[in-house]
């Protein structure tokens, strides 16, 4: 039987836009912020890994010695794989650009996360925290709402290193920050772009095998 040429122009937009649907969804990461924890976890699923640096035996330590799923560092320091222990959290080593000393923190995941969140701890500004893929390519940079509280992120594309860098005050200096309870989290699977491609086809489909 042949399909009327009204019903094959709808079947072609149909597909296209299925397409197009499925393009987009590849093409344009997301990133949610949160500054809630409550809010956080209702977004996200199984944790992960959960870092405490309360009671570190160390001063000065490797960002690996922390945990096997994430190392973290000071990027500006003397020694970029070291961070310091202070005040039950961690902080950077030391800078060598900064007026004051005062650098940032870098973090690189042993395997790609989609969700992590940890406590700030600062008297400044909100730090700018920028996510990067497996490739190192940057998938957003975010600011942290709260200075000095919880932050948690969630993004659509896995996440491979992040960089954590300081708010200024308002001299323009760094301000140090603190680091604790770091953690990632599973992230319940949202019907992919290119499943409700497949489902909008397969009805097509469906319809097209009926009205024959």
């Amino acid at each position: 039987m042949t399909v009327p040429a009204r019903k094959r122009t709808t079947a072609v937009r149909l597909i296209a836009a299925a397409v197009a649907l499925t393009a987009a969804g590849q093409a344009h990461a997301a990133v949610t912020v949160y500054s809630d924890q409550a809010a956080y976890d209702a977004a996200t699923a199984a944790q992960l890994f959960f870092i405490d640096f309360n009671g570190s035996t160390g001063s000065l330590v490797g960002g690996n010695t922390f945990s096997p799923d994430v190392t973290f560092g000071s990027p500006e320091a003397t020694d970029p794989s070291q961070v310091f222990w202070n005040s039950d959290a961690i902080t950077d080593a030391g800078s060598t650009t900064a007026p004051n000393f005062v650098g940032p923190i870098d973090g690189r995941f042993t395997s790609p996360v989609r969700a992590f969140a940890l406590l700030f701890s600062s008297a400044g500004e909100a730090e700018q925290v920028s996510l990067f893929d497996e490739l190192d390519t940057l998938i957003d940079t975010v600011s942290a709402p709260n200075p000095s509280g919880f932050f948690g992120v969630v993004s659509d594309t896995p996440i491979k290193s992040f960089l954590l860098d300081n708010g200024l005050f308002p001299s323009g200096d760094p301000d140090r920050f603190f680091v604790d309870d770091f953690r990632a989290n599973e992230v319940p699977e949202p019907l992919s772009a290119a499943m409700l491609g497949s489902l909008g086809l397969a009805g097509l489909l469906a319809r097209r095998r009926r009205n024959r």
